[in-house]
């Protein structure tokens, strides 16, 4: 039973060692979704946000503490007394000591401890949606970052093949020129073919390399990492039937207007708390403790121990208590303002989102289709090559149309997707759950990336088979 088992355990080792050797990256590999995660927890963006929330809190646990708890006061001192008794007995000249203990309680205040706790708890909340439009901000950022990484990578990709194709085309048609069959302006049309190809190519590469520099600011990881992540499953993105619904999610879950919602509430209570203060007196209970040593002229040791109860009224003759409460309503009318101007920036921003996303997918659906209808015209266009009714640039020039069309229609691709998660982030409803992988580690693709033969010379035929727009 023993060997059976020891040999049981090595065929199951030998075989995951195979897997590991034969299939690293399928083994390892790290999704989009973890790598978010990852930097969700070490972020300065993020741990900026949290400390903020940190120190929201401790204010809030002060003021909770100083509203409920009895503050101590210790007084001492030591000092020469000297004091003049012109009737009533004979000068003194001591050395005075001193040592006070008191112990106050706030009994009762109209209300006012409370709404300044009130107006902590308010700016706590603050926090709390600032730190979650940062997580949402971040998210956004990070998928945008890599589904622009990937597109630039594919898109220089095409540019490459197209550039490769052309510069044989002209390689071809000069061949063609030599041996006196071809044409000297098919030559000229496809060096002018080949500057166009390589600046898409120069411009293809500048933008790969700004896609690559936002990688490494929003990862903190080199882009060849970032680039080997696990691409989210596209349908794990639910977004609304109509627009409406959409607006209604923005309204209620957006955390910007969340956050703009808790400062008009905390500036209410902050409002209510000056009126308080500025008008109204605070009761306290106080216990003293003195011990006195040759104070007040007073010979030999001396203790007083007392309690009572303390009205505080203190009121600024100029009306300062009326400035604050003006000032406190006009803190909560900029508030209000800036809330009801955030509203209307958010329902744009949800209806641009919106309308990015239609248009994206229309734009998509327009160059899928003409990735198809080029790769139809360059199959008809071999065969008719082969019967000598078309010219190779004829061919040459399908090819570079077909690379083109390929690349536009990936570029159109991605945008549906970015616009898709900015729709879900102007809602806020954008998270972690919805880039998490395919059970199968990867995503179906709308155009076929399979590179695209170049031609060959017109007196062999062309047999070479192309991959279909899915």
């Amino acid at each position: 039973m023993m060997l059976r088992c020891a040999g049981s355990f090595r065929w199951r080792t030998g075989f995951a060692l195979m897997l590991l050797v034969l299939f690293p990256s399928a083994v390892w590999a790290e999704t989009l979704r973890e790598a978010v995660e990852s930097i969700l927890l070490r972020h300065d963006r993020i741990l900026a946000a949290q400390a903020d929330l940190a120190a929201a809190g401790e204010r809030k646990d002060q003021v909770q503490r100083t509203l409920f708890m009895p503050n101590l006061t210790v007084t001492s001192h030591v000092g020469k007394e000297r004091q003049s008794h012109q009737t009533s007995g004979p000068d003194t000249d001591m050395t005075s000591r001193e040592l006070d203990l008191a112990v106050k309680q706030l009994l009762f205040d109209f209300g006012k401890g409370i709404a300044d706790v009130s107006v902590q708890g308010w700016q706590q909340q603050q926090m709390r949606e600032a730190l979650e439009n940062a997580n949402q901000t971040l998210i956004l950022d990070a998928v945008v970052s890599y589904l622009n990484l990937a597109r630039a990578n594919k898109v220089l990709e095409f540019a490459k093949k197209s550039v490769a194709n052309v510069r044989h085309q002209g390689e071809v048609e000069s061949a063609r020129v030599t041996l006196g069959k071809g044409y000297s302006t098919d030559v000229l049309q496809a060096k002018a073919q080949l500057a166009g190809a390589e600046a898409r190519q120069v411009q293809s590469r500048g933008i790969l390399l700004q896609a690559q520099d936002h990688a490494r600011t929003v990862f903190l990881r080199e882009p060849e990492e970032v680039v080997q992540l696990l691409p989210p499953d596209d349908s794990l993105v639910i977004l609304p039937k109509a627009m409406d619904d959409a607006l209604k999610s923005a309204i209620a879950s957006n955390p910007q207007l969340r956050q703009l919602a808790a400062l008009v509430d905390g500036l209410k209570e902050a409002r209510h708390s000056a009126k308080i203060g500025g008008f109204l007196p605070t009761l306290n209970g106080v216990w003293e403790y003195k011990m006195k040593n040759d104070v007040s002229g007073v010979d030999g040791f001396e203790r007083e121990n007392f309690v009572k109860a303390e009205m505080s009224f203190p009121f600024n003759l100029g009306l300062a208590s009326v400035s604050s409460v003006r000032a406190a309503q006009r803190d909560l009318d900029a508030a209000t303002n800036r809330y009801n101007d955030t509203l209307l920036l958010v329902r744009e921003q949800v209806r641009t989102s919106w309308h990015n996303l239609e248009t994206s997918r229309e734009n998509a659906d327009l160059l899928t289709t003409q990735a198809s209808l080029a790769e139809k015209f360059l199959e008809l266009a071999k065969e008719e090559r082969a019967l000598d009714k078309r010219t190779l640039l004829d061919v040459l020039n399908g090819e570079t149309a077909l690379i083109n069309a390929r690349s536009d229609a990936l570029s159109a691709n991605t945008d549906v997707r970015i616009a898709s998660y900015t729709l879900l982030q102007a809602m806020g409803s954008l998270s972690t759950e919805v880039l998490s992988a395919s059970k199968g580690g990867h995503t179906s693709t709308v155009v076929d990336q399979r590179p695209i033969p170049l031609s060959m010379d017109n007196k062999k035929k062309d047999s070479a088979k192309h991959g279909k727009v899915k």
